[in-house]
């Protein structure tokens, strides 16, 4: 039988510095208003139905 040869796994560390913020993202809660009749209107199919993407 022949026997395998082992192949030690490396892990490199690199010490680095940030040299800029990056942007985030902000999502907010939805208001009370979100869900009137007139915002909810422009989601509507022919049927009646609410769709999204």
């Amino acid at each position: 039988m022949k026997k395998k040869e082992y192949i030690k796994p490396e892990l490199n560390v690199y010490q680095m510095e940030t040299t800029s913020i990056l942007a985030g993202s902000e999502i907010l809660k939805a208001k009370e208003e979100d869900y009137s009749e007139g915002s909810v209107s422009d989601y509507r199919d022919s049927s009646g139905s609410i769709w999204a993407d």
